[in-house]
Parts: C-alpha cells; structure tokens; sequence
C-alpha cells in the first residue's frame, strides 16, 4: 500500500526530526508562542505512535488470516530481539562525538569508557533503562515495547479475552495518565511504565481497528485529524494556563488529542491506499527501520559537524534531521549489501511465503509485519 509506505516515511523522518532537536529549538524561536511550541510537541505523535498503531493493525490481520497467533508472534520477536540486541551492544560502546573522542584519546580508550559507564548503569538500573527510554537504550525503547505489547494481545487472543480490549485501552491510558500526575514514579519507585503503557494502548488501538476496516473512511480520517489537533492544542493551553505546568511538562504529557491526531493519519492511509503512489515516498520506506535504529548512532558521528554548523543556520534541526535522514539511508543501503551485517537492518525472509485471501493483507515482502510496515520481508 503506498500510503502506508508513504506515511512511514513522513513518521520516521518526524522521530529524526524530534531527536534532532525540533521541541527545544521550536520553543526559542517561539518566543512566548505557546501554540508554536505546542505544535512541536505534537511532531512525536505523527511519528513513533503511528508505527505502533499500523503495527497492532497488521498484526492482527495476519493473525485473522494465518491464525496461530503464537507462532506469528514468535517468528516476530525472534526477528525483533536479534536487532535490539544487536544495536544495543552498538550503543553501549559508542560515545557521542566518538571521531572527535578517537582522535584526542586514541582507538580503544573512548570506546572502553563508554562500555564501562553503559554496563554499570544496565548492572544498577536494570528495568528502568528500558521502560524510561534512557542511555544507552535511548529509542530502542521501541522494539521490547512493541514485543511487549503484541505479547500482551496475543495473550488476549490465546485466553479469548478480547471483549475487553476497550476497557483495556482506557485503563493503560488512566495508567500512564496517573504515572504522569503523581510525578512519573509510583510509590517512590524508580520504575517508569508510562511508555510501556503507552505503546500498549496505541498497539491495542490498530489491533482494535483491524476488525472495524469496513468503516474508516476519508471523512473519519480528516475528523480525527482535525479534532485529535483541537483536543490536543486544548490540553496544552490548559495544562499551561490553568495547572501551570511546566514546558518539559507540556511536551511529554499523554496528549488524548495526539493519540486521536496519530488515529486519523493511519485512517487516511488504510481510507486512501493509493496516497503517495507517483511520489519517492514508497521507495524510500524499505529504508524505514534502518533509519530508525541507526539514526542516533548517525547523530552521534554527525555530532562535530553539526555544532560547527548549527550557529549560522536558521532552523538548523531541520538541517540536522535532513541531514542525518540522508546519511542514514545511505547506511542503511551500505549495510544490506554486507551479509554478516545485513540482519541488523533486514528482518530474515519468511520461509513457504504465501498469500492471504481478499480483504486481508498479503503475507509476501511488506504486508502482515509485526510492526506494521515498520519491518519488511526482505529489505529494511
């Protein structure tokens, strides 16, 4: 479908953009422009949520299709777990900056350091670099959260639970919604689960709409869109001008409006799926999860270059994210031409392919991955 291939480009080039800086940069060019800052904030969610919604989607219809949701879910994580791993070893050893760091402290000793910081913090913190998204795990948060939360609803399947889909998508948002008013901890506990939560209930959101395909349309999509933004600029301007929360607040806050904005751009793709057909677009999303994995270590190498050049550059995150884009594409292809590396990348191709019957997604090459066109059969 090229408006999901589409679409993929336009959400991951919007994390690129986000670790690139768009929130900060967005709230000093602001200058007191609340609503500028706001529409920054909301960048994340047309990003990383939109993976997790066409994950839960697609995965639910292989799963309709194929049936075995265990067998489909373990093939997935098996695929999924090799590349978290894989880049999580990557991250633990290299420090930002690292040419620079090579160059005044030579080959091995940056690199020592960093591995020697990185694995005392996995030794002492444990769960909590996970769940809260820090260093060295950083975004690759993502891949154990989406595991987690095709586990969670295949679980559902396996004990035919899934009446209880709705109540669960509203208690895992009452969850992290309360997480997020008591502080981010529970009972003083170094413990995040609000990411967690939060990918669960988005998963569990396109799980949901796999059932309901019949009745996503173009006037849907653009209402959840246009509503989803309005509810979203409404919380904000609450939360700043009644609660007086803070800006890091504001920006990490569960936006009900964000999640219903990241709806409406899934329903326009599955509404229109012709969408971005004459465009680059769906060429350039068989680079999608390459670029996801890669893009930190890409601004970790960018690094020196990018201070040097920011200062005299307006809007210099949307040079930075642009830039690094571009770089890592380019990486990307450079790693699936190199077989012992390629896997980090390419997710290992099915064997006994087959097609599905009408109405559902074909299983061959792009349609029925776990992640939702975040992951392919045969190219990253």
């Amino acid at each position: 479908m090229s408006s999901i291939e589409s679409f993929r480009v336009l959400a991951i080039f919007a994390a690129v953009l986000w670790h690139a800086g768009l929130a900060s940069g967005l709230l000093k060019l602001a200058e007191g422009n609340f609503p500028l800052a706001l529409t920054g904030y909301l960048v994340w969610w047309v990003g990383v949520p939109y993976f997790l919604i066409t994950a839960g989607y697609f995965f639910r219809q292989s799963v309709l299709a194929e049936g075995n949701p265990v067998a489909q879910l373990r093939r997935y994580v098996f695929s999924l777990m090799g590349m978290f791993l894989g880049w999580m070893c990557l991250y633990i050893v290299i420090p930002d900056s690292w040419p620079v760091a090579v160059v005044h402290r030579g080959l091995w000793q940056p690199f020592y350091t960093e591995a020697v910081k990185n694995i005392h913090l996995l030794m002492t913190e444990h769960l909590s670099l996970f769940l809260g998204a820090r260093r060295p795990i950083w975004h690759l948060w993502f891949l154990p959260a989406l595991m987690f939360s095709l586990g969670t609803l295949t679980l559902m399947t396996v004990w035919r639970l899934e009446r209880y889909l709705v109540p669960l998508i509203i208690s895992l948002y009452g969850l992290a919604l309360a997480e997020e008013i008591v502080g981010g901890h529970f009972f003083n506990s170094t413990i995040e689960v609000g990411l967690w939560a939060t990918a669960t209930l988005i998963t569990a959101i396109g799980w949901w709409l796999a059932d309901r395909r019949e009745q996503l349309s173009v006037a849907m999509a653009y209402s959840l869109m246009i509503g989803g933004y309005a509810m979203a600029f409404l919380e904000g301007m609450v939360m700043e001008a009644v609660f007086h929360s803070s800006q890091q607040a504001i920006q990490e806050h569960l936006f009900l409006g964000g999640i219903f904005l990241s709806l409406g751009i899934f329903t326009l793709a599955i509404a229109k799926p012709h969408l971005g057909q004459s465009t680059p677009f769906p060429f350039l999303a068989q680079f999608t999860l390459g670029v996801y994995l890669s893009h930190i270590f890409v601004l970790y190498t960018l690094h020196p270059i990018i201070g040097k050049l920011r200062d005299g550059i307006p809007w210099p995150w949307v040079f930075v994210a642009i830039l690094v884009y571009i770089v890592s594409v380019l990486l990307t292809f450079v790693l699936t031409k190199i077989p012992p590396l390629k896997f980090l990348v390419v997710k290992p191709a099915r064997r006994n392919q087959h097609r599905v019957t009408e109405g559902t997604r074909p299983t061959n090459k792009t349609s029925s991955s776990p992640s939702g066109q975040l992951i392919q059969q045969d190219t990253a």
